[in-house]
């Protein structure tokens, strides 16, 4: 499984000044990078980077990347928040202060530099914590404990979380928002309702500027009835006017929710999309999903086709911005694997169906098992949607509801947290038209800057 790890960098004399002058002038992405050695973790995962400005000494920690290649053999570290530490720590103290069944791989790493092993990693992390207990914050990520907090949350709350980070992750890389930021999730939270409590900056139910700031976005007075609410504004590094707000809310405590829906709404085209996700079991030989006549699966799909009959009465558009490949604003998205993990930005591996090509396939004779039951697995499914293909057709609204439509918003969300799962919400707006025949002036920080455009994403999970 991706894991977060840590990285001992031992930074050449003639890189010190140049790195360090990197990371006090930088104003936003990596502060600092550095060529390396090719090593084995994945991108999509942290890394606590132990740094050494002097000889012999840990001097530096930083959060860092694993990033693009830097030349044959060579890839980036990427490092940001690279702070010195109150007082070095020789490299021998921490070597001794580790158990004698990683001593010898520690100094291995610590005389070449590279990536720890997991087993040494979680030594290093506590015997640093030990030695300088202001580090703990900053090695948390690594630490035996937040393992420990995350197992005690049990299987069914793991689960549920893992949904609703699988939605918010779909969301903010639809809006084109890199999904490093759900890296930052903490297990601290008292009982928590959603993935979002757990992530900093978050707004809840009882934030009166919650409300004013989301009272005008479709969908948001059904949103506010639920007794759990929480929502975040995400902002693209690259482009402080591409944002995405995700708003989650449901019903019930995270225990009890059933499953995960992300509704995706781009409000500069008036264009939603719904998706449900379903777990792919592992049989013997490969993972399938059943399902049967009257069960769960066949109820929620009943709910989409009622709402589809709606939305199927309302008049085609003849704005060209309402023009979409396909207005069936549903899709199910089947995953091999549905597992918390909080050290891993990426989406689930697994197959999207849009829903006209759901019914296709169900009355056909192609999902059909040996006995005759129905049956889907990624041999018989024939053509479905990757990740990629879903991110393209959602975020340039090529599939989704026509403007028309989407006047229906309020009534899917309300189905959907009547049926006790959990919502998120992605808006693009552009900023306002400058007054003929003025020149305004934008103000580079603070109140009177002109709106931005802005991403909306409203994450519905249970």
């Amino acid at each position: 499984m991706i894991s977060a790890s840590a990285y001992i960098l031992k930074v050449p004399s003639d890189r010190r000044e140049i790195l360090l002058t990197a990371e006090r002038s930088h104003f936003g992405g990596a502060a600092a990078a550095e060529p390396v050695k090719l090593f084995d973790h994945s991108r999509r995962a942290p890394l606590i980077v132990l740094a050494s400005f002097d000889d012999g000494l840990l001097t530096h920690i930083a959060s860092a990347r694993k990033g693009a290649s830097a030349g044959t053999g060579l890839v980036r570290l990427n490092m940001n928040s690279l702070d010195q530490l109150e007082q070095s720590i020789p490299f021998q103290l921490l070597i001794n202060s580790v158990p004698n069944n990683v001593k010898a791989t520690l100094t291995r790493v610590v005389e070449a530099g590279g990536v720890l092993p997991p087993q040494t990693a979680k030594a290093v992390v506590a015997a640093l914590e030990q030695i300088d207990p202001s580090l703990t914050a900053k090695l948390a990520r690594l630490s035996i404990a937040r393992a420990e907090q995350i197992a005690a949350l049990g299987p069914k709350k793991r689960e549920n979380l893992a949904l609703q980070k699988e939605a918010l992750t779909t969301a903010l890389q639809v809006a084109g928002i890199d999904s490093g930021e759900v890296l930052d999730w903490s297990p601290n939270t008292v009982e928590p309702t959603s993935f979002l409590e757990g992530l900093p900056e978050v707004r809840v139910r009882e934030d009166v500027m919650l409300h004013a700031d989301l009272t005008m976005l479709p969908g948001f007075s059904v949103l506010r009835e639920a007794p759990y609410l929480a929502a975040r504004t995400f902002v693209a590094e690259d482009d402080s006017a591409n944002r995405v707000t995700v708003i989650m809310a449901n019903r019930l405590p995270l225990e009890e929710q059933t499953g995960a829906d992300l509704i995706y709404f781009n409000e500069t085209f008036r264009s939603f999309v719904l998706v449900q996700y379903k777990a792919l079991e592992k049989a013997a030989k490969q993972h399938e999903f059943r399902w049967g006549k009257g069960d769960q699966f066949e109820i929620e799909l009943v709910r989409m086709d009622s709402l589809l009959e709606e939305l199927d009465q309302v008049q085609p558009d003849s704005d060209p911005d309402g023009f979409r490949l396909t207005s069936n604003p549903f899709f199910l998205k089947f995953c091999p694997r549905i597992v918390f993990n909080p050290d891993d930005k990426g989406m689930f591996p697994g197959l999207y169906l849009p829903l006209g090509l759901w019914k296709a396939l169900a009355t056909s004779d192609r999902l059909k098992g040996p006995s005759g039951g129905n049956l889907l697995t990624y041999e018989n499914v024939g053509r479905r949607v990757s990740n990629s293909e879903f991110v393209t057709f959602v975020g340039g609204a090529w599939v989704g509801t026509t403007i028309g439509q989407s006047a229906h918003l309020d009534k899917l969300i309300r189905s959907v947290l009547e049926s006790g799962r959990t919502v998120a919400f992605a808006v693009k707006r552009l900023p306002p038209p400058e007054p003929m025949g003025e020149t305004v002036e934008e103000p580079l920080l603070g109140e009177g800057a002109l709106a931005e455009p802005e991403e909306i994403a409203i994450a519905v999970t249970n």
